[in-house]
């Protein structure tokens, strides 16, 4: 049989206050250290970043918070009600399946509590993304929401705000699409608030807010951050960091890997060699501009594959790879004659005016110049870091004065979708995770899924990286100086 909401009066009719710690022990919640200090922030600040390392119950937190706030919405209800109002959560991952581990423990939650969810208005179907709670009659509603729909994120006004793995989420999607939907109730009683958990992947936007968090600006008073390494958890690591769970770990993964995923430190190597590279952002229909010139870049291979991408650039220098040549197991002359049979790069080829080629396979350079028709340019080599950092570069948003989200600030980098292997490269091109594929001590980028990438970082140090290297303005001006002397 089920009950109501427990009482949230005494027997005198006054309001009673909410003992977290009896809602806790009635659904078997003991959380940790760490986990009570964000529970306590609450009290104190409206936005808290939590940069949490794997099993250390970001989850689990998360949906235990929304808990309580259903008790909150029972101890408002005379309130809320004759106002038509309602007390609004959201629980937003990048996919809905990011999502629904928090809407699971709040459902959980519920059902050990014996409290009545409203029907119609409650739905569990994870897979079709069908995710709601409601209770006291539509007074209080959860909702997972997945911020790849961002369009889906528009309108509301909420009381409160769960980001999980905000940092996998597009900065755009807090600062244009969640962070608006606060404000309404940011003066009430108990003022609309955001919990953002996440293990961290670089520093990105989730960076930023746990670091707003850890700051004593007076701007900055409604944050705080923590961080909360794995061996927080002492009921799954009561050994705390010579657990040996965590040792052995420690032992499978490559130090970087360990400080991110276990350490939850804030570290630039690990995981995607291109954090910025997004379809949304980076992928869209492109044509041929007869106006400007074409230029191709190169990466030798035959075992591996062959690549060929043919760029226009425009007087902004945004790039704009319009098509690419893929393949393995051809020789330089069959190479040359593939892209020249093409129906769409045999004309783009015909237009080239310059090769960025792949300066340790000169004889093959030669042999596609000639029949190309076009001349190969040199410099296109150097350390590969400073390659991928010119490739960043273009991946950027800009302007920098425009806030994130709007709509002229845009990346300088674009690729036609027929270039499917570069786009996959683009996204899978990742340094190491473990130590047996840790190639060198400078924790250097995986040699796989990086043929399209090389031959981009080709061009990218041929045509611009006089421009905007700082080792190549240092040797052009040490340079400089002995022609002076």
């Amino acid at each position: 049989m089920t009950t109501i909401l427990p009482a949230t009066r005494d027997n005198t009719g006054r309001k009673k206050k909410i003992s977290t710690a009896a809602i806790n022990r009635r659904v078997d919640y003991a959380p940790h250290a760490v986990q009570r200090a964000v529970h306590r922030a609450s009290a104190f600040h409206r936005f808290r970043a939590v940069c949490a390392g794997r099993r250390t119950g970001k989850s689990t937190l998360g949906g235990h918070e929304l808990t309580v706030e259903a008790f909150r919405a029972k101890l408002l209800y005379n309130t809320l009600s004759p106002k038509g109002k309602r007390m609004e959560y959201w629980i937003v991952g990048p996919n809905y399946t990011d999502a629904e581990k928090e809407f699971r423990v709040l459902y959980n939650d519920l059902t050990k509590l014996d409290i009545p969810m409203d029907k119609p208005g409650t739905y569990y179907d994870a897979n079709g993304g069908n995710m709601n709670i409601s209770l006291l009659g539509g007074r209080y509603l959860v909702k997972a929401k997945s911020a790849a729909h961002e369009t889906s994120l528009v309108g509301e006004s909420l009381s409160g705000i769960i980001l999980a793995e905000a940092a996998k989420i597009k900065p755009v999607v807090w600062t244009k699409y969640l962070r608006p939907t606060l404000a309404d109730y940011a003066r009430d009683p108990r003022p609309s608030w955001a919990l953002m958990t996440s293990t961290p992947e670089g520093k990105n936007w989730f960076y930023d807010a746990y670091m707003r968090g850890l700051s004593e600006a007076e701007e900055n008073a409604n944050w705080w951050g923590v961080r909360m390494p794995s061996w927080s958890n002492d009921i799954l690591f009561p050994l705390g960091k010579t657990d040996p769970e965590i040792l052995d770990m420690s032992r499978d993964m490559s130090e970087e890997k360990f400080k991110q995923e276990i350490g939850a430190e804030f570290t630039e190597f690990v995981g995607r060699v291109f954090k910025r590279f997004n379809e949304e952002d980076n992928v869209k229909e492109l044509s041929y501009n007869p106006s400007l010139p074409v230029f191709i870049a190169e990466d030798s291979g035959y075992t591996n594959p062959s690549v060929a991408l043919f760029i226009q650039v425009d007087v902004w220098d945004n790039v704009y790879v319009l098509g690419e040549y893929y393949q393995r197991h051809r020789i330089p002359e069959e190479f040359a004659s593939d892209v020249m049979a093409d129906h769409k790069l045999g004309p783009l080829a015909r237009a080239a005016r310059l090769l960025y080629a792949d300066p340790a396979d000169p004889g093959t350079a030669a042999t596609l110049a000639e029949r190309w028709q076009v001349q190969s340019q040199g410099d296109t080599g150097g350390t590969l870091s400073e390659r991928l950092e010119l490739i960043r570069r273009w991946l950027v948003p800009g302007p920098d004065h425009l806030e994130d989200g709007h709509p002229d600030k845009k990346p300088k980098f674009f690729v036609d979708p027929s270039c499917g292997n570069l786009i996959r490269e683009m996204n899978d091109y990742r340094y190491p995770d473990t130590k047996s594929e840790v190639r060198d001590a400078a924790e250097a980028p995986l040699k796989k899924d990086d043929h399209a990438p090389e031959a981009l970082g080709r061009f990218m140090r041929g045509h611009f990286g006089a421009k905007f290297s700082p080792v190549l303005r240092a040797r052009q001006s040490k340079a400089t100086m002995k022609r002076r002397r």
